[in-house]
């Protein structure tokens, strides 16, 4: 089943055969024209502002200097309105980025000494310290050695985190130029009642870009089909999640 997603996800909105080479704005433009995409280009090369919506849910895949210090060159950043439960908590991160910021968390812990994490550490920093990894039988061994899913609740991480998403997922980092990827920085964070997506524009293709789009709206549309809103959230599908 997930090879079988992973093939149809893998080909949804492919730019084209000129993939690895790095795109210009011009480039970027030329494929949002094709995919119907609203679009804001910058003066500086690489730098845009994609958006459209899923399903009336307005989302935003922007690309411009990091805003977080473990990303270098430039960042492509996602965010979708899905409108979920605000108080749902969960973050897939790779690997890699992991083993920094836990490491570099537990130096400003200790190096401060102090006893509680700092709100001034990044959120995905301070999520790594609060809350637990997350596993359960349905996810692919492969999964598990890319990404980390911590959450409060494993039944929120299990409705969001579900084959669409996983499949996605394992697409970016084992699909076409995907070796490179897997060592850059990617965040999936659904807080607020939004689906956050934070990864490096390390190959400036028009490959990363459409894996970045194309995860960022299957992530948004798994929260819209399997996470209550909190109008309607009952009691047992609301965490108690300390801010």
């Amino acid at each position: 089943m997930f090879d079988r997603l992973r093939k149809a996800f893998g080909t949804s909105g492919s730019p084209g055969s000129d993939l690895g080479r790095p795109a210009t704005n011009r480039d970027v433009a030329r494929w949002a024209a094709k995919q119907q995409l609203a679009i804001v280009a910058h003066s500086t090369e690489g730098h845009f502002d994609l958006g459209g919506d899923i399903h009336g849910h307005p989302w935003r895949l922007e690309c411009g200097a990091p805003t977080r210090d473990y990303v270098t060159g430039l960042e492509l950043r996602g965010r979708a309105d899905v409108g979920a439960d605000p108080d749902a908590a969960v973050m897939v991160i790779n690997r890699p980025l992991q083993e920094i910021l836990e490491g570099t968390a537990y130096t400003a812990i200790t190096d401060t000494l102090q006893t509680a994490v700092s709100s001034s550490l990044p959120e995905e920093m301070r999520w790594l310290s609060m809350y637990e990894e997350m596993a359960w039988p349905g996810l692919p061994v492969s999964f598990r050695e890319h990404f980390a899913v911590v959450a409060e609740r494993i039944e929120l991480a299990q409705r969001w985190i579900h084959a669409p998403v996983v499949s996605q997922l394992l697409n970016a980092v084992e699909g076409e130029g995907g070796s490179e990827r897997a060592k850059s920085p990617m965040v999936l964070m659904l807080a607020r009642g939004k689906v956050y997506l934070r990864m490096e524009h390390t190959q400036r293709s028009l490959a990363e870009i459409a894996h970045a789009k194309q995860l960022l709206l299957v992530a948004g549309q798994a929260a819209l089909q399997n996470l209550p809103p909190m109008s309607v959230a009952g009691p047992d599908d609301v965490p108690n999640i300390t801010r």
